[in-house]
């Protein structure tokens, strides 16, 4: 018999702010990567955050994060945020994501040929027999670096989710979730536009075990705005894990995340850079925990 699923998380730490840019003022985002800049702080932050209550971690395949695990003699919950797209890659015009397995570790292989049939590769009309097939080589690969006893499963990227939302494309979804699913466990998408993509999820028939985007009592990131997305979670049975909690440090992260649970959020992410006290902050937020 098939094992069954996970349970999706329903309270994340995520460590992307240390590679990603965040809704944060730069001196935050310097502060906090200074503090976890030895593999051993922030090793020691991942553990003491699972112990307090955190399901999952949501970790990028970056050396920091792999040199920080390695310094653990036990398997964390992890979520693995792939695949990896570095903060300079435009995927409009040079996408990484185009290049063939390997490629992307020899940058001088790249020519304006090869950029034109890049391109073409990720037009709409291709998208759908092409994006899923280049994506999935990437995950299994970045994933692969991990334990596999504490991989939980992955969350694709705002990039790549919204890339192939903005396209209008369910077959990706599909693709990749038949194959991921057999493979890692949970599947879910980061979004952007957490509205538009909860309202094609239905018509398309694709069911992702979560997905993850902005919910905020100001509604920082919220997308189209945020009374429509408040409405299509309300109105989606997808499971939505609310992320920006802080709305760029507007609000408390435990206003933030209430506000999200009581608007049908099935989960929490807090990010690193939301924290000042890792473990005493997230046990906060422990679902039934005292306010």
């Amino acid at each position: 018999m098939k094992p069954a699923p996970p349970e999706v998380p329903r309270l994340l730490l995520g460590v992307s702010s240390l590679d990603q840019p965040v809704r944060a003022t730069r001196d935050r985002q310097l502060e906090v990567a200074s503090r976890f800049k030895e593999p051993e702080s922030l090793a020691v932050a991942l553990v003491k955050a699972v112990g307090v209550g955190a399901d999952a971690l949501v970790v990028p395949p970056t050396n920091d994060v792999r040199e920080a695990l390695a310094e653990l003699h036990k398997d964390l919950p992890l979520l693995v945020r792939t695949p990896h797209t570095p903060v300079a890659d435009d995927l409009r015009w040079e996408p990484s994501l185009a290049l063939e397995v390997g490629d992307d570790s020899n940058p001088g292989s790249w020519s304006p040929a090869r950029a034109g049939a890049a391109v073409t590769n990720l037009l709409p009309l291709s998208m759908a027999t092409d994006l899923a097939s280049r994506v999935w080589p990437r995950i299994e690969r970045e994933v692969a670096t991990f334990s596999a006893k504490s991989v939980r499963g992955i969350v694709v990227p705002a990039a790549v989710t919204d890339l192939a939302l903005a396209a209008n494309q369910p077959k990706f979804f599909e693709r990749l979730l038949k194959v991921a699913h057999s493979k890692v466990g949970l599947v879910g998408f980061e979004t952007r536009n957490l509205g538009h993509l909860l309202s094609r999820l239905g018509p398309w028939g694709v069911n992702p075990d979560f997905v993850m985007g902005p919910v905020n009592p100001r509604g920082v990131g919220m997308m189209p705005d945020q009374a429509r997305v408040l409405a299509e979670i309300e109105a989606s049975p997808v499971k939505v894990i609310g992320c920006e909690l802080r709305a760029g440090g507007m609000v408390a992260l435990d206003e933030g995340a209430a506000y999200a649970r009581q608007r049908g959020c099935w989960g929490v992410l807090a990010e690193l850079v939301d924290l000042d006290d890792v473990p005493k902050e997230l046990k906060g937020l422990v679902p039934g925990a005292a306010a």
